[in-house]
Parts: C-alpha cells; structure tokens; sequence
C-alpha cells in the first residue's frame, strides 16, 4: 500500500507542477501581447522635422527628443520638445514643453486638423521689434496650429517688457495677438506694472 500512495502522490505532484507551467506560460504570453500592443509602429530620436502649407512655406518646425507614432490611435508622443509657429506676417512663437503629443480632430466642419497638447514647463515665447518679447508659461497648453490657437485652463503667467500678468485660464489668438484671461474662485486676473512704465510717460 505504501508503494501506491508513493506513486500516487507522485502522479498528482507532476500534475500540480504542469498546471504550475502552464499558467505561467499562459501569463507570459499574455504579458508579451500587452507589450506589443503598446508599442510604437515608428520611434526615432533627435528628430527634425518641417511641416509645410499647401503654398510650400512653412508652418511649423518641431524638434524632439523622442518621438514614437501610434498608427491605431493616429498619434505621435514626443518628449523634450520644441516647436516653432510660423506666422506670415508677425514674428514666430518658439514653444518649448517637456512632453506632448500631435493628434488629428474634426472641427466645426468635420475637417481633420493637427492639435497639439502640450505639458509640464510649457513656455510660449515671442519676441518682436516694437513690443519686446512676450512670454506665456503654463504646466499644460493645446495649441491648434491651422488657427495660429492656443488655450488653456490652467493657471497661466504672461510676462512683457510692461509687467506680469497671471491668471487661472487663457485663449489666445497667436496671430492677432489677442490674449482672453479667464479667472476662478482661487485665482483672479492680476496685473503687475513695472515701476519704470510710468516714467516713460
């Protein structure tokens, strides 16, 4: 009798380590899956790129750290990113943020246009001849550059030659120039003038 339950014990232990197998099979496999559903169709670093009107001048110029392209979601997410908008008639707005991604959405016409969102240290920058350098900083920015548009809602500091201005919010026309400040119940519009602005009058 000894002798059997040796063997049978035998028999269900080899049994126990082959379902042990096979589930840890099972979880590789699926772990393997998960990665590659997640990875990138293209990757490439230290990236170049111009992107060109209909006309053949250019509309935007970025510059990243990485980029890696999701076909399915028709996305592109980059890190440590410069942009440059270019505007025919102004001066261009350098936009720096340390990550981001570039995807396509209908408008009000059912149109498929680029929309960029930007995020952490986001600083928009224009400088100009007559009005000095106008500087906008938030921790998240989308920026819609067919419209020369940018937005957001979160708190927002804009700084000129004239002073500081910060808010909880902003729209802002790029290419007129036009800024809209947005206020909330912590933090109001709120204006600092140097001192040296009333001199000159």
């Amino acid at each position: 009798m000894s002798r059997w339950w040796v063997f049978a014990l035998a028999i269900l232990a080899f049994g126990v380590l082959l379902v042990q197998l096979s589930d840890q099979n099972d979880q590789a496999e699926n772990t393997t899956t998960h990665v590659e559903v997640n990875e990138p169709d293209a990757f490439a670093k230290d990236v170049d790129y111009t992107f060109l009107r209909p006309d053949g001048t250019p509309h935007y110029h970025l510059l990243a750290e990485e980029i890696r392209q999701f076909d399915s979601e028709d996305l592109t997410r980059m890190t440590a990113l410069e942009l440059t908008l270019f505007n025919i008639e102004k001066p261009p707005w350098k936009v720096r943020a340390n990550h981001g991604y570039i995807r396509k959405r209908a408008n009000a016409e059912g149109v498929l246009k680029e929309v960029v969102y930007l995020r952490e240290q986001v600083v928009l920058v224009q400088k100009t001849d007559n009005h000095g350098q106008l500087v906008m900083r938030s921790e998240a920015f989308y920026i819609y550059p067919d419209r020369q548009y940018a937005e957001t809602d979160r708190d927002v500091i804009i700084d000129t030659e004239v002073g500081r201005t910060t808010a909880a919010g902003l729209k802002a026309n790029l290419e007129s120039g036009v800024l809209k400040l947005s206020s909330s119940a912590t933090q109001r519009v709120h204006s600092i003038v140097l001192p040296e602005q009333f001199k000159k009058k």
